[in-house]
């Protein structure tokens, strides 16, 4: 099983984090290999199995894991002790129409699944509180980065000089082609001519967003990997057709 990592957030102290690639798991045909979603049509028991493999690999508690079933919206839970196990093994107890999951617990995992929209994760390395964020472009137009952070702030205190950024593997902007409605809803600064169709930055997009909540662009990582193009190593919804399992990002604090 192998993982990329953000290299400026590695060595936080007492953070763990983890973006998965496809192999290493148990599910088969183009859920091969680790597919960490319920919601997409793979075998539930080979998703449980993937996910405690997951667990075992990076070493937590796989029955302490959070999920959320999520929606392509701008909401953000915070995560205390009491919702440790939701949606660890199943698809029903994982926090309903949430896109970002944040907090301050130890030994709490948070996993957001993605397969072309982009993984976030946010961490106040002055408070001890991270985020994890699903942004496709719905998403990043309703500013769920910033409205996360706000949400951090509101609650725990984050100060925006404090927060390192990373956003994950995403669609890069050749293969991202978005139709005229939603070019619209985007700055055009993010919109990327020359195609038959408008191609959208999605990087870009969310980095903008970041920097708009006060975060400093030397303390965002952009990783600059796109599951369309490496579909071999990460599962991307588009480069396969619409069925795709999905690979995840995780994060806690020790």
């Amino acid at each position: 099983m192998e993982f990329l990592q953000f290299d400026s957030l590695k060595n936080i102290a007492g953070l763990k984090h983890a973006i998965t690639k496809r192999n290493g798991g148990v599910s088969q045909a183009e859920y091969s290999a680790l597919n960490l979603a319920f919601h997409v049509g793979d075998n539930s028991a080979d998703v449980v199995e993937n996910r405690r493999l997951l667990a075992s690999a990076l070493e937590y508690d796989a029955s302490t894991l959070v999920a959320s079933q999520q929606v392509h919206g701008a909401h953000s839970q915070i995560v205390s002790a009491e919702y440790s196990g939701r949606g660890a093994f199943d698809w029903d107890s994982a926090v309903s129409e949430t896109d970002a999951l944040i907090t301050n617990e130890k030994q709490i995992p948070l996993l957001i699944l993605v397969a072309d929209c982009a993984p976030i994760l946010i961490v106040d390395v002055a408070r001890g509180v991270l985020a994890i964020v699903h942004a496709g472009w719905r998403g990043a137009v309703a500013k769920i980065a910033s409205q996360t952070i706000a949400k951090m702030s509101a609650d725990f205190g984050t100060k925006a000089e404090d927060i390192q950024a990373g956003i994950g593997p995403c669609l890069c902007a050749d293969c991202f082609e978005i139709g005229e409605e939603v070019a619209r809803e985007v700055s055009s600064a993010h919109i990327i001519e020359g195609f038959e169709k408008p191609h959208l930055d999605l990087r870009g997009l969310i980095q903008n967003d970041l920097m708009s909540a006060g975060v400093l662009q030397s303390q965002i990582e952009i990783m600059n990997r796109c599951p369309r193009c490496e579909n071999e190593l990460l599962f991307s919804h588009r480069g396969q057709n619409g069925k795709a399992g999905r690979f995840g990002l995780v994060a806690w604090w020790e």
